[in-house]
């Protein structure tokens, strides 16, 4: 049952002017008094009303002391809804055990300040969601509390932090880097300026500057970590950048919402055309495997061994005949030494391999029984092996390209090593147990993985997208290389700004904003920033490999 003027039974409303009254550093003069004074609503404006504010009673307070509620001279003036909406603070504990009613946290007064207030609109047969829907504009923006963020940057990263000489030129890696009297510019330091242009003062500034030299030493094989853990130290507030959400990270600082996730995908040699001798050969065997190739020689030879043991017999049946026809004296039989036999053994295998390739056989019609059926056999199976490699063979003499890796599986099935960046190797090492992962140990980020496959550390590399695919240096090295991406993907990662957990919320609230309404989205900095590189640096279809060249194997 409702009592009137003071909230629904099981969520009444409460007295709360001893607790605002207590909060000496948010007092205030109350207008149009002598000695009044009250409590400011926010530490950076805002109204200031009486210590009974918003106790005891359902009252439409917003009307009686929000300017936005005013009337002043105007009277065609039209107020927002929620002034008229009567509301008090309630007892948490009660209405949400007793009634139903729905409550919430007063956003006036951060937790840190430890005031816990909490109101209804509900309880006073009203609803909260006129002011719900305006406080994103009274109270969202006093978030951070128009602070501002001291942040530092990893490493250049053209085109994505860089800085530029008095020429204009862009800096190379190191120089200047330690140097804050040159700015930074790129996609993620214009990505910042937008967050803090519709922050509306709640964030003043982002400055820029390095990272410190002994985080270098503290994390060798990556300058972003390194950057991390300046956060953890307390000497920075956050790090600017592509930085990666891994779980070593996540040990030492919290990070905002993701800005994107990073695709980290197989980097090969770009299949292309090759009209060496020995890969035109390799086309002519291609059609047998090397198991059929084994079992044809096979039987080639045992054709062979067959044909000189016939022949043997028969010489020998001959010999015999001609003695008794001519009633000779028995003489030894003569013995053909080993060598003679693997001379008959070789010739023999010459002569059957050359029927082979020529898809016949020898005509002898002095030939034993048992030497033609050796031949009709032999014949039919040159008949049957022809035929089926003739059939197969114009697809392969056609084929111009050579065969490639070009999905993880497929590497890691060959054995294949793959360079990768040290900062993701817990997690490449839990995504692949069984593929051949390569590290380098420096904090030479992507540029080092490319060094790596230079040296011969590995066959193909993991790269991420972000990182490299707008970096025009990289890419002209990829092409110098014939290097290619992939659509195999090795890893799928969040990237975020890694920033003390104080801050963390506030900026995520304004990147989320920003997103939200396309005026501060990370895309929206990159097409500020457009690149363009020599060479097609994405595997087309038509390079990868399909089932159209399959080899006869024996079964």
């Amino acid at each position: 049952m409702a009592i009137v003027g003071t909230g629904n039974a099981g969520c009444p409303c409460i007295n709360q002017t001893l607790t605002l009254a207590a909060m000496s550093d948010r007092q205030c003069k109350l207008p149009n008094t002598v000695d009044g004074f009250g409590i400011q609503l926010t530490t950076t404006g805002g109204s200031c009303v009486p210590f009974s504010y918003g106790s005891s009673r359902c009252v439409q307070h917003d009307i009686l002391y929000d300017p936005n509620c005013n009337l002043g001279d105007a009277g065609d003036k039209v107020i927002p809804a929620y002034c008229v909406r009567p509301w008090c603070y309630v007892d948490l504990a009660m209405c949400k055990k007793d009634s139903d009613e729905r409550l919430f946290r007063s956003s006036y007064f951060p937790v840190e300040e430890g005031v816990d207030l909490f109101y209804s609109y509900t309880t006073c047969n009203s609803t909260a969601d006129d002011w719900l829907a305006a406080e994103e504009d009274i109270v969202g923006n006093l978030a951070l509390g128009g602070i501002t963020i001291d942040a530092n940057i990893p490493s250049y990263l053209f085109p994505m932090m860089y800085k530029k000489d008095s020429d204009g030129n862009v800096l190379s890696q190191g120089s200047g880097y330690y140097d804050d009297t040159i700015p930074y510019e790129g996609v993620y330091i214009h990505h910042l300026n937008q967050i803090v242009a519709i922050s509306n003062g709640d964030i003043q500034n982002i400055t820029l500057t390095h990272r410190s030299r002994a985080s270098g030493i503290v994390h060798p094989t990556s300058s972003y970590t390194a950057a991390v853990q300046d956060i953890k130290d307390g000497l920075i507030s956050m790090g600017v950048g592509p930085f990666w959400i891994t779980a070593q990270r996540l040990k030492m600082v919290s990070f905002t919402i993701p800005i994107i996730q990073d695709r980290t995908v197989l980097v090969i040699p770009k299949p292309g055309t090759d009209i060496s001798l020995r890969y035109q050969i390799e086309k002519v065997l291609a059609p047998f495997s090397y198991a059929m190739w084994a079992f044809v020689v096979g039987i080639i030879a045992f054709a062979a061994l067959l044909s000189v043991w016939f022949s043997d017999r028969s010489d020998a049946a001959l010999d015999r005949r001609s003695r008794r026809m001519l009633f000779a004296p028995r003489t030894p039989r003569w013995r053909r030494r080993k060598i003679a036999y693997a001379r008959l053994a070789m010739d023999a295998c010459l002569q059957k391999g050359l029927f082979f390739c020529s898809a016949g056989v020898e005509q002898d019609e002095n030939a034993t029984l048992p030497h033609k059926l050796l031949l009709f056999g032999f014949g039919f199976f040159i008949l049957i092996s022809v035929s089926a490699y003739v059939a197969n063979l114009a697809a392969f003499l056609t084929k111009s390209t050579i065969d490639s890796v070009s999905t993880m599986d497929a590497a890691v099935q060959a054995g294949l090593t793959i360079c990768a960046h040290p900062a993701l190797k817990a997690e490449f090492e839990i995504a692949w147990p069984d593929a051949k992962f390569y590290f380098h140990q420096e904090g030479r980020e992507f540029s080092g993985v490319l060094e790596d496959y230079d040296a011969g550390q590995c066959e193909v590399m993991a790269i991420g997208l972000e990182d490299t695919s707008m970096d025009v240096t990289f890419l002209e090295k990829m092409c110098a290389r014939s290097l290619v991406y992939t659509s195999s993907l090795v890893m799928e990662t969040p990237m975020a700004f890694p920033i003390r957990s104080d801050l963390a919320a506030g900026l995520s609230y304004w990147m989320y904003q920003g997103e939200r309404y396309n005026t501060a989205s990370m895309q929206t900095a990159k097409d500020a920033f457009p690149q363009e590189t020599s060479c097609e640096v994405q595997l087309s279809s038509e390079n990868s490999d399909t089932s159209d060249y399959d080899e006869i194997v024996v079964r």
